[in-house]
């Protein structure tokens, strides 16, 4: 008899997690409580409770050939770097091509995991979903959270003193959808992570003014390498781990960091971190 896999999620780690147990014999059931595969990168146009969310601007940072399945590589005229709609449209044609929409159940949210009495001789769990107002329980020999860990939002407010008295608007980047709520207002973004530096320039073709605060800094890396090639293609390649283990750090620190500087001067951006590029 077949071993019974809940999964938790039908983005990518969702559907790479029913093949696999596919591949393993196993029988999986997906449960999304969303309408359709993606999970963060299926947009909406508001921020859902419980959900992932992504901005409508929102490009990868990983370019096309490092992130497909090995099998399924994307179409030939897609860029290198994929609009959200873009990865969307490929995670379904893989769910489709590959036929595993079949288990999924969608619009099914899982309630409770829960191991069961006789766990310690089982290994079993206890899973209750809910759809249309029903909840259901069923019992499984494995489970799989593939839920992600964009969902809930960190706005840590008592960081800031006086921040009680600030009579604006303050939103956390998970609420951020696009500039044109913002249009002709001043608007101070805090961190410059990828979210901080990509809603600030796309704050910047609507609002009045746009200020980028950052504690520490950050070294900016470009997407585009040498002779115009994906980043990630070029650097993470088998011969530059082995140079890596080879050349002490301070080293390849020193090189890498004179080659991001080669691009504009950190200092001269106020932007030099105090912690070195590795």
């Amino acid at each position: 008899m077949r071993k019974k896999v809940a999964i938790v999620g039908a983005g990518v780690s969702g559907l790479a997690s029913i093949r696999a147990c596919l591949e393993e014999g196993l029988e999986p059931t997906c449960f999304e409580r969303s309408n359709d595969v993606g999970g963060l990168w299926k947009f909406s146009d508001h921020a859902e409770e419980g959900r992932a969310s992504i901005y409508q601007s929102v490009v990868t940072n990983s370019c096309k050939e490092m992130m497909c399945f090995p099998d399924f590589p994307y179409p030939d005229d897609y860029p290198n770097y994929m609009h959200n709609a873009k990865l969307q449209e490929y995670i379904k044609m893989f769910a489709r091509k590959k036929n595993l929409l079949k288990y999924i159940q969608f619009e099914t949210l899982v309630t409770s995991i829960k191991k069961c009495a006789n766990f310690p001789v089982t290994g079993q769990w206890n899973i209750v979903t809910e759809r249309d107002g029903k909840q259901e329980s069923s019992i499984f020999d494995a489970v799989l959270i593939c839920s992600g860990h964009h969902v809930y939002p960190n706005l840590p407010v008592d960081s800031f003193p006086g921040i009680k008295k600030f009579k604006g608007q303050i939103l956390h980047s998970w609420k951020y959808k696009h500039p044109g709520n913002f249009r002709d207002k001043r608007v101070v973004m805090i961190g410059l992570g990828n979210s901080g530096a990509d809603i600030t320039v796309d704050l910047s073709h609507a609002v009045k003014k746009v200020f980028l605060s950052t504690r520490s800094g950050s070294w900016i890396i470009s997407r585009v390498s040498c002779n115009g090639y994906p980043m990630d293609v070029t650097y993470f390649t088998r011969f530059k781990a082995i140079i890596h283990h080879i050349i002490p750090m301070c080293l390849l620190n020193m090189w890498e960091e004179n080659k991001v500087n080669s691009r504009f001067d950190h200092i001269n951006y106020g932007l030099k971190p105090s912690h070195r590029l590795h």
